[in-house]
C-alpha cells in the first residue's frame, strides 16, 4: 500500500512539473521551425526506478526487512514534496529573468540559431549501401515560397552519379512531380497548386550501387507581404517600429522580426500580433529600452509572418518578406524612457504560482 502511494505521489509530482514548465516556460521554436523528417538518434532518456519492497504474498517476510523497506519508502514519500519545491524554486527563477523583457522584445545572441535561422534546414546523415556508408539529402530551406524553385542537394563521400527524385503529398500519397538529374542535384519548378506537406523521395546512384532517401519540406504561397518599414519613432519605454504589410487574406498574424546592429550583431527578436484585414495594414514592432544599448544603426532581418490558425484543423499559412533586410537608420535611445518593463497580470499570476509553489 505505501509503495502504490508513493508511486502515485511521484507521478502526480512529476505531472505538475510539466504543467507548470508548459504553462510558463519561454517558448524557444514557435512554429516552425519545425525539423525536417529524417533518420536521427532519439536522445537518452535517463528513467527513474521506484523500487519495490513488497514481498510476493506466497513468501512470508522477515519482521526486521519489512520495517526497514518501510521505513525508506515513509521517508521517500516526506522528501518528495521538498524536491518538487526545489524544482519550482528553479522554474520560478527563470522565470523571473525572463520577465525582466517584454515578450514582444526578446535580447538575441549568436547562439539563438532557432531565432537566426528559423528556416533552416536541418540535413541529417543517414546510413547508404547496406550501412557501409553514409549520405544526407538537403534542400537550401525547410519552407519554401511560391514562385521560388525547390531544390535538392546529395551530400555523401560515395561519388553520386545520378539522382531520381519524386515529390509526394504526405497527406495523400499522391505524386506531385518527378525529375531525373546526372550528378547530385536537382531543382523542381514548382506549382501554385501544390500541398504545404511535401515528401522527397530521392534514389541515389552511386558508382557502387543505388540506395533511396527521404527529406520533408513546406510549401506555402504567400498570402502576406512585406511593403515598407517606416522610421521608428519613441514612445515611452518602447522605440515603435511600424511595418506595412499587403495582406491577401483576412486573419491574426503574428510577425517577427530580428532587429540587428548595421553591422551584423543580433540585438533582439520582435514580435507583434494583431488581426488584419485584406489590404494594404501596418503592425508596429517595439523594441523595449531593455534590448537596446547606445547610439547606433538598426536593421531589421528574418521575417517571420504567420498566419495562426483559427479553429482547429485550419492549418498555419505564411508570408514574405521581398528584402533580407530593412535599414532603420540611427535609433536615439537616449529618447526613451529607463521604466522597467512591468509584467502584465497573466504573467504576474504565473510568477505567483511558482513562488507559492516553491514555498509550500
Amino acid at each position: 500500500m505505501k509503495n502504490k502511494k508513493m508511486i502515485t505521489a511521484v507521478l502526480f509530482g512529476t505531472a505538475v512539473v510539466l504543467l507548470a514548465i508548459y504553462h510558463v516556460w519561454p517558448i524557444q521554436h514557435p512554429h516552425a521551425v519545425s525539423d525536417p523528417v529524417a533518420a536521427r538518434q532519439a536522445p537518452a532518456v535517463k528513467t527513474q526506478v521506484v523500487p519495490m519492497t513488497t514481498q510476493p504474498e506466497f513468501v512470508k517476510p522477515d519482521p526486521l526487512t519489512q520495517n526497514i523497506n518501510e521505513a525508506v519508502a515513509e521517508q521517500k514519500e516526506i522528501s518528495l514534496p521538498v524536491d518538487l519545491a526545489e524544482q519550482f524554486t528553479l522554474i520560478s527563477r527563470a522565470y523571473a529573468a525572463e520577465l525582466a523583457y517584454p515578450s514582444y522584445a526578446r535580447p538575441l545572441s549568436a547562439q539563438d540559431t532557432q531565432w537566426l535561422e528559423p528556416n533552416r534546414y536541418v540535413a541529417v546523415q543517414a546510413p547508404v549501401m547496406d550501412g557501409h556508408h553514409t549520405a544526407s539529402l538537403s534542400l537550401d530551406s525547410f519552407r519554401h515560397f511560391y514562385p521560388d524553385p525547390v531544390s535538392l542537394t546529395v551530400q555523401s563521400r560515395l561519388p553520386v552519379e545520378s539522382i531520381s527524385v519524386a515529390l509526394i503529398d504526405v497527406n495523400t500519397h499522391q505524386t506531385l512531380a518527378a525529375e531525373q538529374s546526372p550528378g547530385n542535384q536537382i531543382v523542381f519548378a514548382p506549382d501554385e497548386s501544390w500541398p504545404s506537406e511535401i515528401r522527397a523521395k530521392a534514389t541515389i546512384h552511386f558508382a557502387t550501387g543505388s540506395d533511396i532517401l527521404t527529406a520533408d519540406f513546406r510549401y506555402y504561397v504567400p498570402v502576406a507581404e512585406v511593403v515598407s518599414v517606416a522610421k521608428p519613432v519613441p514612445e515611452g519605454a518602447d522605440m515603435n517600429i511600424p511595418v506595412t504589410l499587403s495582406v491577401k487574406r483576412e486573419g491574426i498574424y503574428r510577425v517577427r522580426a530580428n532587429l540587428y546592429t548595421q553591422n551584423g550583431k543580433p540585438v533582439a527578436v520582435l514580435t507583434a500580433r494583431q488581426k488584419l484585414s485584406a489590404g494594404e495594414q501596418t503592425v508596429t514592432l517595439k523594441a523595449h529600452h531593455s534590448v537596446l544599448s547606445g547610439r547606433d544603426d538598426y536593421e531589421l532581418r528574418t521575417f517571420q509572418i504567420e498566419k495562426m490558425s483559427g479553429f482547429p484543423g485550419e492549418e498555419t499559412e505564411y508570408g514574405i518578406s521581398p528584402k533580407p533586410f530593412w535599414p532603420l537608420g540611427t535609433l536615439e535611445v537616449s529618447l526613451l524612457s529607463d521604466e522597467p518593463y512591468i509584467p502584465t497580470a497573466e504573467e504576474q499570476q504565473r510568477m505567483q504560482f511558482l513562488r507559492s509553489a516553491a514555498s509550500d
